[in-house]
């Protein structure tokens, strides 16, 4: 992007602002209805498939930044070039931003369902859908500053939030607990699979860690951020199984936002009726960061104008999310897409490591044999 003739420079920001990036973006509205399909496949002992998703995402982050740090300053749409060639490595960027795209759509319909479930049942879905592509545009136009700036208040929200769960736990059954790993392995990986969507987003690494200044303490802080959203969904599953029998939890679709209705103050009633509308800076900082990894890509693969680039993008989230009418097909979006973060956010880090290493070795064989 041009500013008066000259080229903007890019931004780039200390590595401990990923802390702040990385937690906003696996911290959205998956968290605040998860429970129910974690506690489907695992019952009582879904917090332990909490704990083995939080291990899979701490692997894959080491996937991510191993790669990142072998391909120096590339992130991942110039990394699939490098590897497979113009073609096939730009077609595999393609299939990215179609999942980037897929995921904004899913996070803002979601974001919708939940405020008209709590605050606004008659408010139309094109409004809300439009209000959100608007300030998403507006922030995205900023770069990746206005992104972290908004994560960084955003994670201030989600820390104070998090502090009034204390309330559900004075009426804890601490017994809806036991007995202890009665799941079977694959239920037990089947509950940790349900997680997929819920904590994707890590991936963003592969598209900002070009911007990081001191990247030698990348993992140091992605790891650190890793860490703490796992022990966030961790003590919500936990207070979640304590608080709702067995019967409650499975019909409950909002289990982290119902649990608040219990919390009365003499000046306020509905505390949700604050917290939901609140919760839409998270939203944001999660969809305005998806959105510049997909300005990102687009400007390097076809050179489209970012700003033109950006409209276009808000008008398909805008009608696609308008689509989506009723709760199935939004449910079906969601397990559509949360299939496609495990293999994004998971399978294909590993892989994409492999084959680094593959490629570095055919490398070093082939200067070796020229070398003899």
């Amino acid at each position: 992007m041009k500013t008066g003739g000259q080229t903007k420079q890019p931004f780039y920001f200390q590595a401990y602002m990923l802390f702040f990036l990385i937690c906003n973006a696996q911290i959205g509205v998956g968290i605040l209805g998860f429970q129910r399909f974690v506690y489907k496949a695992a019952h009582q002992d879904a917090w332990i498939s909490v704990i083995l998703a939080g291990i899979a995402t701490h692997i894959s982050v080491w996937a991510i930044v191993t790669t990142l740090r072998k391909h120096q300053s590339l992130d991942l749409y110039e990394i699939h070039q490098k590897l497979f060639g113009r073609w096939i490595g730009g077609g595999l960027s393609i299939l990215f931003l179609i999942y980037i795209l897929l995921d904004m759509t899913t996070i803002v319909r979601t974001y919708i369902e939940i405020v008209q479930s709590w605050v606004f049942p008659d408010f139309p879905t094109w409004l809300l859908s439009l209000i959100l592509v608007i300030l998403t545009v507006y922030g995205s136009l900023g770069g990746i500053r206005v992104v972290l700036q908004l994560s960084c208040i955003s994670l201030i929200i989600i820390v104070s939030i998090s502090l009034l769960y204390y309330n559900p736990l004075k009426y804890a059954v601490w017994s809806r607990m036991l007995p202890i790993y009665e799941a079977t392995l694959p239920q037990l990986f089947s509950g940790a699979m349900k997680m997929g969507l819920t904590i994707a987003g890590f991936e963003a690494i592969y598209f900002v860690y070009k911007r990081v200044k001191d990247k030698e303490n990348v993992m140091k802080y992605a790891q650190g951020s890793v860490l703490y959203t796992n022990i966030l969904y961790l003590f919500l599953m936990i207070v979640s199984i304590i608080y709702y029998s067995d019967v409650q939890l499975l019909k409950t679709i909002w289990g982290s936002t119902t649990q608040l209705k219990i919390i009365k103050y003499p000046f306020l009633e509905r505390i949700e009726f604050v917290i939901t509308p609140l919760w839409m800076f998270v939203v944001l900082s999660g969809v305005m960061l998806l959105a510049w990894s997909f300005l990102r890509g687009t400007s390097l693969l076809f050179g489209w104008p970012q700003k033109a680039t950006l409209y276009g993008v808000a008008i398909v989230v805008f009608a696609a999310s308008t689509l989506l009418q009723n709760r199935g097909q939004i449910n079906a979006l969601n397990d559509y897409i949360g299939v496609i973060a495990l293999f994004a956010s998971y399978v294909y880090p590993c892989l994409l490591l492999a084959i680094t290493y593959f490629a570095e070795w055919r490398k070093a064989k082939a200067v070796g044999r020229d070398g003899g």
